[in-house]
């Protein structure tokens, strides 16, 4: 009776660090601006020459990704792949303040607008950048690896005393 309510135990809290581990691994980015592939690099200046540009990007499943373009605020929801898209409309040419937030988290840059205003060495330059790690970190891996060895210990000792 002792043995299968620790495995019961044992089995619950591998299930429920299983659930906790697949919050945490994900990840928040913005993967494009239209056709420009931002790669998860947080700039702190964008240019796009279209004039209706298209913001992607992933954000936990069902969460709400808000997109602040000069103070106008808009949603969306994070579909089941972690995907999200979001569209302002027609922007003027010229410079606009972007902040985007999920879950406490934020990307904010200016986005320059119109094909007159592109400053192509900026665009094609890497300096200054750093990129975000897509959809994961490393605490969930460590969380899930110290608490299923934590519970084989115990197991292992649960079983040694019966």
């Amino acid at each position: 009776m002792r043995r299968r309510l620790m495995l019961v135990v044992v089995l619950f809290g591998l299930l429920m660090s299983l659930k906790s581990v697949n919050v945490l691994a994900s990840g928040f980015n913005l993967k494009s601006i239209g056709s420009v592939d931002t790669s998860g690099r947080q700039i702190s200046h964008w240019w796009y020459s279209g004039s209706v540009p298209v913001f992607s990007g992933e954000a936990p499943s069902g969460s709400t990704v808000t997109v602040s373009i000069d103070g106008n605020e808009g949603s969306v929801t994070a579909g089941g792949s972690n995907d999200w898209s979001y569209s302002p409309g027609s922007l003027s040419d010229g410079d606009h303040s972007v902040v985007i937030t999920n879950n406490g988290s934020t990307i904010n840059f200016t986005l320059t607008m119109g094909v007159d205003n592109v400053n192509w060495d900026a665009v094609n330059s890497d300096v200054n950048t750093s990129t975000l790690p897509t959809v994961g970190i490393i605490f969930p891996t460590a969380l899930l690896s110290s608490v299923g060895l934590g519970l084989v210990v115990l197991a292992k000792a649960v079983a040694k005393k019966n």
